[in-house]
């Protein structure tokens, strides 16, 4: 079997701007992401840490350099780019300043044993993970959230203390994004310790805005239309659609699902707004005709929120918005319903 690796290279001493190098494995005896980082350096030496704790970014996803290179290959495919945990932080190739990620940890310092602090730098990935960091870097950090969490839990009579002092940050737990799809073998339990903490601060309430309420989706398999040579983002794609849109002869452009914070936006919607920015924009560059979205609620934040999004990411968006229950009817050739929902829409998507 032969690998397609992109490999991330930096020098803060001699390069201006990162680069990537290509190289074509055939792999031998490899087990892990390491094995392979050691077999390029073999050949052309970069610095990385060499450790069981490593951890690396590979398709945008984070994971630790221990993970089984088949694993890797089942979800990415053998086309690989491979980069460190931040790239704005590298100093050499896969070195980071790590300054940031221990200053956090002075927040709660004081509530911590040794064992604590231990445990806190064991959530780097979760830390370093968090899209959040891309809008505030001055963000608290998941790894200390899930360090309040812990000591909340071990040490009861603390609870107050600890909450009074996470609910005094400028940029606490309502800047938290789900960290779901963005680090592989995701254990859910870490979110649920965070979202714990944001209930006890207050931080978490139902998306109550007037979202535009589309029909329950008949699926027609039949489709009268094929939307051939249409390139079709998909955002938060519901995998209960992958058969409908299989039908399709598009092309279809899949997203990274960052998380829109919904939950914290009645007390923190710029964040909401910057991260629908990132991937309206992520859509629109890489040429997407329109994004089809699955839930009402990201249909609302797209589309009657787009003067809020294009003012946070400082540039015009023009990408028509498409719930998939309107993709449905267009399939169909219902287009007298299709004309009719398009009224709701910022951008009428004119493709009728």
């Amino acid at each position: 079997m032969k690998l397609e690796i992109s490999l991330f290279r930096f020098d803060k001493d001699s390069d201006y701007l990162p680069y990537y190098t290509k190289h074509f494995l055939t792999l031998k005896d490899e087990k892990n992401l390491l094995d392979i980082l050691k077999r390029i350096h073999e050949n052309e030496e970069f610095s990385f840490l060499d450790s069981k704790d490593s951890i690396f970014v590979v398709n945008k996803k984070f994971l630790f350099g221990l993970t089984a290179l088949e694993d890797i290959i089942k979800i990415f495919g053998k086309d690989l780019i491979i980069e460190p945990i931040s790239i704005k932080r590298a100093y050499k190739d896969f070195l980071i300043n790590e300054d940031d990620f221990y200053s956090k940890f002075e927040i709660l310092e004081r509530f911590c044993s040794s064992e604590d602090n231990t445990f806190y730098i064991n959530q780097k990935i979760y830390y370093y993970a968090s899209n959040t960091l891309s809008y505030k870097e001055k963000y608290i950090g998941d790894a200390l959230l899930l360090l309040a969490s812990k000591l909340i839990d071990e040490n009861s009579d603390k609870r107050s203390d600890i909450l009074k002092i996470l609910k005094e940050q400028k940029y606490g737990a309502s800047f938290h994004t789900n960290l779901k799809n963005r680090v592989l073998n995701f254990d859910t339990n870490i979110e649920d310790n965070i979202k714990s903490i944001q209930e006890e601060l207050n931080f978490l309430k139902d998306f109550n805005e007037k979202t535009i309420k589309f029909e329950d989706i008949q699926i027609d398999f039949n489709l009268k239309n094929s939307f051939k040579n249409f390139n079709i983002a998909l955002y938060n794609k519901d995998s209960k659609f992958d058969t409908f849109l299989e039908k399709f002869e598009a092309n279809f452009i899949n997203l990274e699902n960052l998380d829109l914070a919904i939950k914290s936006f009645f007390i923190n919607p710029k964040l909401t707004y910057f991260v629908a920015s990132q991937i309206l924009l992520s859509a629109f560059d890489e040429g997407a005709d329109f994004l089809v979205v699955f839930n009402n609620d990201d249909f609302f934040i797209f589309n009657n929120k787009l003067k809020e999004i294009e003012k946070i990411s400082n540039r015009e968006i023009p990408l028509p918005i498409i719930h998939i229950s309107e993709l449905q009817m267009l399939a169909s050739g219902d287009f007298d319903k299709a004309k009719k929902s398009f009224k709701n829409h910022k951008i009428n998507p004119r493709i009728i």
